[in-house]
């Protein structure tokens, strides 16, 4: 099998570092060669580190990182050791969609490469969450899941315990995550012309959210009373223990406590009636000014409004495997218009409380997933 075809799968359980350790010790050559390799590293990423401007930004949130998420920082460390790369590097990669969609000047093609495409069919008998992950092409590579338990430095008290997939290097909560309460999360990237940079980054708020044991919870993670976020993003999220009704929530960057709208996807019994909702890398909620040029984002929209409402897995699949459009499709694969990939595609079906990952276009003629995995089970 090529090793677009493989994902490996991690199994850890300690404190904050020593899952870090575990993460970056098990996938240092992925995490090494994504640094070596990525694009947005070698040409955004490091020369603005090494500007002024680039180290004011650098400092400015560590310190905030340090006093909001300090275990999130430990982990980080943790990851860096495991993976003998400089501390420096792995918060970089962390920091990094503020820096390159924000303070550098990218390439409007470039902005969008970690979008995603989202669908939500929701009636009772069928229930399904499908998404796919769009990023820089190289984590298609060097992507890996892991399924961690988190302890109390006595090694005794449970803190979190969750499976998430993660972009190399990355804190884990950025595309498709889930935990032991039955809560589903995917994440995705909204583009707003602006940052907080007194706020926490992104990355960590991903990361935090996925230990929500409820929506509640999830909401008050997501305000971050206090601190708010750097940068926006959506978060659409099914709970397997309470079905009726899914979310997806719009974020967006504000000092103190984050900007938010949650939009209720409800069950829909009458099957004359529509029951889906798409959401792609646009608000759809929140009145925020967004960077100018989406083009991905609003030819992704387009085709979705274009195809029939859909009604079954088969047709989730259909949507999300879509390719109609030769520059812009839903089903992302690199080419000059467009330098995202869809790495992975994630379909939550919570009548059978499954998660199926698949690796290639789900909506090919005979597609099956790589793997699949119990939410309640693991």
């Amino acid at each position: 099998m090529s090793m677009s075809q493989t994902l490996p799968f991690l199994y850890a359980t300690g404190t904050y570092y020593e899952v870090g350790f575990s993460i970056g010790s098990t996938f240092a050559e992925r995490i090494n060669r994504f640094w070596n390799e990525s694009e947005g590293v070698s040409k955004y990423d490091i020369p603005f580190h090494e500007t002024s401007r680039g180290q004011e930004y650098f400092n400015a949130a560590l310190k905030v990182c340090e006093m909001n998420f300090p275990q999130y920082i430990q982990e980080i460390k943790g990851m860096a050791d495991g993976a003998k790369m400089p501390f420096d590097h792995l918060f970089m990669l962390n920091i990094s969609k503020e820096v390159q969609n924000v303070l550098v000047k990218v390439p409007s093609v470039t902005k969008e490469k970690t979008g995603c495409s989202d669908v939500f069919l929701n009636r009772p008998t069928v229930k399904i969450l499908g998404h796919n992950e769009d990023c820089d092409p190289k984590i298609k590579k060097y992507g890996y899941m892991v399924s961690v338990r988190i302890l109390d430095e006595q090694g005794v008290r449970e803190l979190e315990t969750f499976t998430s997939y993660c972009y190399p290097g990355v804190l884990p909560g950025t595309a498709v995550s889930f935990n032991r309460y039955g809560m589903v999360f995917t994440v995705d990237g909204l583009y707003t012309d602006y940052i907080i940079e007194t706020a926490p980054p992104r990355q960590f708020l991903n990361r935090s959210i996925i230990k929500a044991h409820s929506l509640d919870e999830l909401i008050e993670l997501i305000k971050n009373p206090g601190f708010g976020v750097a940068y926006g993003f959506a978060v659409n999220v099914v709970d397997i223990t309470n079905p009726t009704d899914f979310w997806s929530i719009e974020v967006g960057p504000q000092a103190n406590v984050s900007l938010f709208h949650v939009h209720t996807i409800a069950e829909e019994k009458d099957p004359s009636k529509p029951c889906h909702y798409y959401h792609i890398n646009q608000y759809k909620h929140l009145n925020i000014q967004e960077t100018a040029e989406l083009k991905s984002s609003k030819f992704r929209t387009k085709r979705t409004e274009e195809l029939p409402p859909p009604n079954s897995l088969h047709d989730v699949l259909c949507v999300l495997g879509d390719q109609e459009n030769m520059e812009y499709p839903i089903y992302r694969t690199k080419r000059s218009t467009d330098k995202s990939a869809t790495v992975l595609t994630a379909i939550v079906d919570v009548n059978k409380n499954r998660i199926d990952f698949y690796t290639e276009n789900p909506s090919r003629e005979k597609a099956v997933p790589l793997f699949h995995l119990n939410i309640l089970d693991v």
